[in-house]
């Protein structure tokens, strides 16, 4: 879990760098070019990376929530109570930090071009900041404002979901734990109402598969940051940390006692199928996207419909089986990877790195006085290292002062209350 992690955060900010740079470094017509690579679909359709967190965080907090209910026969209402205040806790003084840093004091020591641009005009992020500041702490943000023309922190959407989903995950997890088959229906069940909500909602407005092969910008608001189009691969977390909770021991066990040969045969096909499922989502719609950005040809409506209902279902159904695999034994040389000891230091660093990665490169391009023309990939490539090196070192600083902090303070202030 610590290497997925690390992985889509670096894939994350990877996306950022390009099209964030590119937005305000005069990129765009080296974009035009390299977007008909067929490997750039990595960065044009980065989105799946965003739905492997939503997946991971259902995964643990339905694991750990069950091993809870099942050592104590349940949660009082205390304890209920602790549950979400440190969560509360865990996210805002960190989340605190970043607003702080970008909607003020980031624009303090900047100066170039473009600082008026990000930092001070209408739609900037001291304007959004200093407006919208609360709904970020009080995880609204996605609603409010609900047609978004700027954010007090961009990526703070998801932040705003992730808490959404947490608040209501116990619903599920309960019903899994004392009534398994209605909760098993009440996640499925929740799952096809959320991607029947997606389809609708791409034919009434006519939207695109993807907001790079859609020239409706309304997209953002009307799908992208809702919570009830993002639930999908919380709600695929949920059933897998369920099915690892109930049945991971006996697997892995059984998985032990089978020959090496066996293990191959039994893992391949299951590794193979995924991951062919996780190609298709993100680079099926390399020929949708080539039509619209070159010929301005717009995809089809039941193109659009089945990859925005389906697809971040496919996709992390199809990690959420891969987890399930290294979990239990059947990994292999991945799981030999994704298990080194290193992710572990690096994974507790990617929250700050989320958050704070967006803000840095804003000081940065928005002090830039030159474009990007000379050699683009040399130059993207070295401002992606770069921003990804400053992002872990500003992370690794923010951990250590804040969110360990208050992570150990809240630790003493719970076991004083038991």
């Amino acid at each position: 879990l610590n290497g997925i992690r690390v992985l889509s955060i670096n894939w994350v900010v990877l996306g950022h760098a390009y099209l964030f740079s590119a937005s305000f470094l005069g990129g765009f017509s080296y974009i035009s070019e390299i977007i008909k690579r067929r490997n750039f679909m990595v960065v044009v359709n980065g989105f799946p990376s965003v739905d492997s967190f939503f997946a991971l965080s259902g995964f643990l907090v339905t694991y750990l929530l069950l091993k809870q209910l099942a050592k104590r026969g349940g949660l009082s209402p205390l304890e209920w109570i602790a549950f979400y205040v440190h969560r509360y806790l865990r996210l805002t003084m960190p989340y605190l930090v970043a607003i702080l840093l970008e909607g003020w004091l980031y624009g303090l020591f900047m100066t170039g071009p473009r600082v008026q641009q990000l930092m001070t005009g209408p739609a900037s992020y001291h304007d959004m900041c200093e407006k919208y500041w609360y709904t970020n702490v009080s995880y609204i943000n996605n609603f409010v404002p609900w047609k978004h023309t700027g954010a007090c922190l961009g990526q703070g959407w998801y932040l705003a979901n992730d808490m959404q989903f947490f608040i209501i995950a116990p619903i599920f997890i309960v019903l899994l734990f004392g009534k398994p088959l209605i909760g098993l229906l009440g996640t499925v069940g929740a799952m096809v109402c959320s991607a029947i909500t997606a389809a609708v909602i791409t034919a009434h407005y006519h939207l695109g598969p993807s907001s790079v092969a859609d020239s409706n910008q309304d997209q953002f608001w009307l799908l992208y940051n809702k919570p009830w189009i993002r639930i999908t691969p919380y709600l695929v977390g949920i059933l897998g940390g369920w099915f690892y909770w109930k049945w991971g021991q006996s697997i892995t066990a059984g998985v032990k006692t089978l020959p090496a040969w066996l293990k191959v045969m039994c893992a391949t096909p299951i590794w193979a199928v995924t991951a062919a499922v996780e190609y298709g989502v993100v680079f099926g719609l390399y020929g949708d996207i080539q039509n619209f950005q070159q010929h301005q040809i717009k995809p089809s409506e039941a193109d659009s419909v089945s990859y925005q209902s389906v697809a971040r279902i496919a996709w992390s159904l199809s990690l959420m089986v891969q987890v399930l695999l290294c979990q239990c034994g059947l990994g292999g040389f991945i799981n030999s990877i994704l298990s080194w000891s290193g992710w572990l230091i690096l994974s507790r660093l990617t929250y700050s790195v989320f958050l704070l990665h967006l803000g840095l490169q804003t000081v940065l391009v928005g002090q830039m006085r030159h474009t990007l023309f000379l050699n683009p990939d040399f130059e993207f490539a070295v401002l992606y290292l770069g921003m990804l090196a400053i992002a872990y070192l500003s992370a690794a600083v923010l951990y250590l002062t804040v969110e360990q902090p208050v992570a150990n303070l809240e630790g003493i202030t719970y076991r004083k209350s038991k």
